[in-house]
């Protein structure tokens, strides 16, 4: 493991030498202002070393999902925006929110929207990372947000009352935290009957740029509640982050360092165990957390390193990056990394990524991970092509188009 931290260290670091984050979705979730409403359809190649049959067969094709969204100004004040998901077997909205611009300076968001913290969305992939997956990157809950700018000072501020969606149901876009039961493919012993609530986050930021560069580097912080739904009481959470994002010319690189430590309240059997009771020491080190339909367990105190850069090499319609996360200390038993790399390549609207992942103890990446910073002495390799094809039913282009062949016809 240290071979592949070092590994993953030095491949970031030399991209730093020679070389941002454009909003907070993923690169594929990105709409221009000009596009209204649409589809994106996304097939998937795949193959994974610890899969039998992927091994006999080489991988396998299928279709993965479909990703319905739209966004809307009204006037200069009012926008909204919203995806809602489809895969097989399971349906989620990834983010659902009305906003009002104050200024050009000054916005509000309400709904299910984006959480400010860290680098938004970090990696140039579209696996995501080790912060994502403990729910501390692209995390949309049901809040107010307000973004101001004033020169090179950037500053969120926001409110959450609670997760999205039900804190008992694994399927969902980001990672939160999980109150169900344990299931036949779920990576928990225990259901622990906790929920994310009242959370409060604030995100500063300096933005200086020139014509070819633009720095951001900033602090973020988090407090919220954890409610267990049996007890009726409150735990904590706690959560910072320093991060750096540089765009050079055709470079990019960003680093962010987390940090977060939550408490929890445990519900009490009906008949105590007396060998193993149910507010064990290791019950309280671990929480329980979904994404993706599928639960998993994540220490309750950690650190957590993260760092990626990307190349351009014809603009954005070619690129080839690198991602790496390590997890450590605090209440982990072992460390989790994830290195990844691949290369991203658009054509109209077509975008495809080809791309490998390499994870040490990490339960999203293979089922043989037990959960992040468990000793599960798990080394995974995936390989991904994913094609998306983006259909943009409603743009100005496609107003256009049609304003043109209604004036024909007259």
């Amino acid at each position: 493991m240290k071979h592949l931290f070092r590994f993953g260290v030095l491949v970031l670091l030399v991209s730093l030498v020679t070389t941002s984050l454009k909003a907070q979705h993923r690169p594929i979730d990105q709409e221009a202002k000009t596009d209204y409403f649409g589809i994106t359809s996304m097939f998937l190649y795949n193959y994974r070393n610890w899969v039998d049959a992927d091994n006999a067969t080489r991988g396998g094709l299928r279709f993965n999902s479909v990703r319905l969204w739209a966004q809307t100004e009204l006037g200069n004040k009012f926008f909204a925006a919203v995806q809602y998901r489809f895969y097989e077997g399971w349906q989620t909205p990834t983010h659902l929110y009305i906003g009002y611009k104050i200024n050009d300076n000054n916005i509000l968001q309400f709904g299910q929207t984006w959480v400010p913290f860290g680098n938004g969305y970090q990696p140039f992939d579209d696996w995501g990372n080790i912060t994502y997956y403990v729910g501390l990157q692209d995390d949309y809950d049901n809040g107010i947000t307000w973004s101001g700018t004033f020169g090179i000072l950037h500053f969120d501020a926001g409110f959450f009352k609670n997760q999205q969606l039900s804190s008992d149901s694994p399927f969902r876009y980001d990672a939160d935290i999980f109150s169900g039961e344990p299931g036949t493919d779920y990576l928990i012993t225990q259901a622990k009957r906790n929920e994310e609530v009242n959370q409060f986050n604030l995100r500063f930021e300096l933005q200086p740029s020139g014509d070819n560069w633009a720095i951001k580097t900033g602090i973020s912080g988090m407090y919220g509640q954890l409610y267990n739904i049996d007890m009726d009481e409150n735990g904590d959470r706690l959560a910072a982050a320093i991060h750096f994002d540089l765009t050079l010319n055709n470079l990019h690189f960003n680093a962010q360092q987390t940090w977060y430590k939550y408490t929890q309240v445990l519900p009490q059997p009906i008949i105590p165990d007396p060998i193993l009771p149910v507010d064990n020491k290791e019950d309280m080190d671990f929480i329980n957390v979904s994404s993706w339909a599928f639960a998993y367990e994540i220490p309750s105190q950690t650190n957590i390193f993260t760092t990626s850069a990307a190349y351009d090499i014809i603009g954005e319609k070619l690129t080839i990056h690198a991602n790496y996360s390590y997890l450590w200390g605090g209440t982990a038993q072992a460390n989790s990394q994830l290195l990844t790399a691949g290369v991203r390549t658009i054509w109209d609207s077509f975008e495809v990524f080809a791309e490998t992942y390499y994870g040490v103890n990490d339960p999203q990446l293979s089922g043989n991970a037990s959960g992040y910073g468990r000793d599960a002495n798990s080394y995974d390799f995936r390989f991904d092509i994913r094609f998306f094809y983006k259909l943009k039913i409603v743009s100005d282009s496609s107003i256009e188009w049609l304003k043109k062949h209604l004036n024909k016809k007259e």
